[in-house]
Formats: C-alpha cells, sequence, structure tokens
C-alpha cells in the first residue's frame, strides 16, 4: 500500500483505525472457522482411516459371490438377485461451518429372504451387512473433498489478512501518526515564534 498519495489528516486516521479493527475481527472470526474446519476435516479422516479394514471385508464378501458363481453360473445368480429390492438412499445438502456437504440418508433396506439359494444367500448376507458402512464412508469422502477447498480458500485468506494487509495498515497509520504528530509540533513552534514576533512588536 502506497503512503505518497494518502490524505494525511485526523479523519483519515481514524477510519483507517477502524478499518484495522474491522479486519482483525474478520480474521479472528476466519482462524475460527479455520480451526472448525480442521476438526472436522480430522474427524472425518478418523472415518475414512477405518476404509482399509472395510476394503478387506468387501473383499471377504466378494470372494462369497465368486463361489456363487463358480457354483450356479452367472444366469442364476442374476436371477436370484433380481428378487432382491434396490437399496433406497436419499442424498440432501448440509451446511457445515456455511460449507455444503453431502449427507446420505438410508431408505428402505431391501430384504435378502427371496435369495433360496445357499451360495447366493450367505454373498448376499455379507454384500448387504456392509451396505450402510459403505454409504458412511462415502458420506465421509464426499464431506472431505467440499471442506478441503474451503479449508484451503480460508487458510488463504487468513493468511493475506495476516501478512498482507494488517501490515500494510499498521504501516499506514504509524505513517500518518508521525505525520500529525510532526504538524503538531510545527504548529506549536510557529506559534510560540508568532508570539515571540508579537511581544518583539510591543
Amino acid at each position: 500500500m502506497s503512503v505518497g498519495r494518502v490524505a494525511v489528516t485526523r479523519g483519515v486516521l481514524l477510519r483507517l483505525r477502524e478499518q484495522i479493527d474491522f479486519v482483525k475481527r474478520g480474521k479472528e472470526l476466519l482462524q475460527m472457522k479455520r480451526d472448525n474446519l480442521a476438526a472436522e476435516t480430522n474427524r472425518l479422516l478418523a472415518k475414512v482411516g477405518k476404509r482399509h479394514e472395510f476394503d478387506k471385508r468387501l473383499m471377504n464378501a466378494y470372494e462369497t459371490l465368486k463361489v456363487a458363481y463358480m457354483t450356479l453360473g452367472y444366469s442364476q445368480v442374476k436371477s436370484e438377485a433380481s428378487t432382491v429390492g434396490l437399496l433406497e438412499v436419499r442424498v440432501r445438502p448440509r451446511s457445515v461451518m456455511g460449507v455444503i456437504v453431502p449427507e446420505i440418508v438410508p431408505g428402505k433396506k431391501p430384504t435378502i429372504t427371496s435369495v433360496t439359494n445357499a451360495s447366493s444367500y450367505a454373498a448376499a448376507e455379507k454384500l448387504s451387512a456392509l451396505m450402510g458402512e459403505l454409504l458412511e464412508i462415502a458420506e465421509a469422502e464426499g464431506r472431505i473433498e467440499s471442506i478441503a477447498q474451503e479449508l484451503m480458500m480460508t487458510n488463504r485468506k487468513v493468511n493475506a489478512l495476516e501478512r498482507v494487509l494488517i501490515p500494510k495498515l499498521v504501516e499506514l497509520i504509524r505513517y500518518i501518526d508521525g505525520r500529525l504528530e510532526e504538524e503538531t509540533l510545527e504548529e506549536f513552534f510557529r506559534a510560540k515564534r508568532v508570539k515571540a514576533v508579537i511581544r518583539g512588536a510591543k
């Protein structure tokens, strides 16, 4: 911020002091937002961190499904699967510190009682048990993606205020304050000289 063309007046100084107070309050709010978003991200990462264990159980369920395919063949497994209804899921937006994130709302769960073959039923049972956890992980990953973008933007704003705008406002206030002090001293000495001249003239 150039200080060369700034009007050196008490009104400007007052406005700058009000501005820096406003900017500092804004920075504090952004820091609070950043900290809350970081805490939410850490919470979600802990949930996603269980993905490795979940993947193992998912692979185990797929191995059971492979056995069903080898025992019955593709057509028979597909026929058994067609008797099971679809999993009802609704995704709605939710706000976390002003960031819109997805919220997955599970609906009616399909029943697997219509599956008659033992191999197919074993695979369906394992896969069905994992659906709820799969939705939780998908929701957490979707939220992390949205929050991470906002977190980076918020962090950039805090850094810009902290390292650029606030130091420049402080420098400008110091400059105007110093100039006003100089002018006050000059005015004081000028007034003394005028008084001395008037006394001498008498």
